[in-house]
């Protein structure tokens, strides 16, 4: 579990640290103070594996992915990387950088440009491929080298990519070298964007799911907000290449026929999103974006008191972020009849001059905070 994180060079993060995180935790503070960059930091730094995938995750929804227009040939994606940098600025003084150093030791860093400490620091690997890549056409002129490089515990994967001066970067990561012992255990993470989850998507993860105690779990999630549903499924359209889900049935209690779920409202999907992501995740990080979206005041205490207990049962880290105050105040009562209160803590991220900073409120305070109807977003 991460117990600390620190950025630099991320974004609006210039130097960036918070400690004592939890199991649970709330991300709240004014628009533009890096609630939702924070996701994505912890989504780069635990996903060594499938970096093209995350970077596409969260890059398409802030429109930062961009399509070259050859003459003769498909278009290629493109990243725009220059955002993720600090004021944007690609220099090799100030790469950008993602640690968490307690209970295991994790990294990711982008520094564009091959500093000499850094051609210094591979010498002692073997082979010449790695040299290769440094003079061969990657370098050419009014282009970057773009380094990537990831650790976990004692593994680190080294990538590579081009970016030119207007910060586009081909999606092509070349792999480098990786040396060390693999971790004793990935941990993987799943974001969940405002732009939530499609139909196809939930199919598939059903598929992991259904028969097993995790069903369990999502039909109480559902009967949160309708105590009457007894269980659901997809439906499937077959088109001339495969079957894919169409939609989904509700069945309800003392009703002959099911319902479809986009009959019962926005919260019900929102519930199902949620606690399909969590389930699927076990062992893992779960990430998500405006939490309280679609739900109503009164069952936000019962949907944090069900990811409390998904949590804990799964071996599940959460981040989430929320602007609203109903969210805080149920996470707050959530937290108030669970049988560890440091479960979850709540953390304010707000503006100290040029840097951002984050202030903790453990349940005890933010009970405390709630009571007396002192702002914390």
């Amino acid at each position: 579990m991460l117990r600390d994180i620190s950025l630099k060079n991320y974004r609006m993060f210039k130097d960036f640290q918070i400690d004592g995180l939890a199991r649970v935790n709330l991300l709240v503070g004014p628009n533009n103070s890096g609630k939702t960059s924070l996701l994505e930091a912890i989504h780069l730094l635990v996903n060594p594996h499938n970096i093209d995938e995350v970077f596409e995750q969260f890059l398409a929804p802030r429109g930062q992915i961009v399509f070259s227009e050859p003459l003769n040939a498909d278009p290629e994606i493109l990243y725009q990387i220059k955002p993720l940098f600090y004021k944007e600025i690609l220099t090799t003084e100030a790469p950008l950088c993602i640690e968490s150093n307690s209970d295991t030791f994790q990294s990711f860093s982008m520094q564009p440009y091959p500093t000499p400490e850094y051609i210094e620091a591979i010498d002692g690997i073997e082979g010449s491929y790695f040299r290769e890549i440094l003079t061969r056409e990657i370098m050419r002129q009014n282009h970057y080298n773009l380094f990537l490089s990831h650790t976990q515990e004692k593994q680190t994967i080294h990538r590579a990519t081009q970016v030119n001066v207007k910060g586009i970067a081909s999606r092509d990561f070349e792999y480098l070298t990786c040396y060390g012992p693999p971790p004793f255990q990935y941990r993987r993470s799943f974001l969940m964007t405002i732009e939530r989850l499609k139909l196809a998507t939930l199919a598939e993860m059903w598929n992991d799911i259904t028969l097993t105690p995790k069903e369990e779990q999502v039909i109480k999630a559902l009967q949160i907000l309708e105590p009457n549903i007894e269980r659901f499924n997809f439906i499937g359209a077959t088109t001339t290449a495969r079957t894919t889900a169409s939609g989904i049935l509700i069945k309800l209690r003392e009703r002959e026929h099911p319902v479809t779920l986009g009959s019962m409202g926005e919260g019900m999907k929102q519930i199902l999103n949620l606690v399909m992501a969590a389930v699927t995740v076990e062992n893992g990080i779960l990430l998500v974006d405006e939490i309280e979206s679609g739900l109503y005041y009164d069952v936000q205490a019962d949907m944090w008191k069900l990811l409390l207990k998904i949590a804990q049962e799964l071996n599940i880290q959460i981040f989430a972020t929320t602007h609203s105050w109903d969210c805080v105040r149920g996470f707050a009562a959530a937290l108030s009849e669970a049988a560890e209160s440091d479960v979850g803590k709540l953390f304010r991220l707000s503006w100290r001059g040029e840097l951002i900073r984050a202030i903790d409120y453990p349940a005890e305070q933010l009970e405390k905070a709630v009571d007396y109807g002192i702002e914390v977003r």
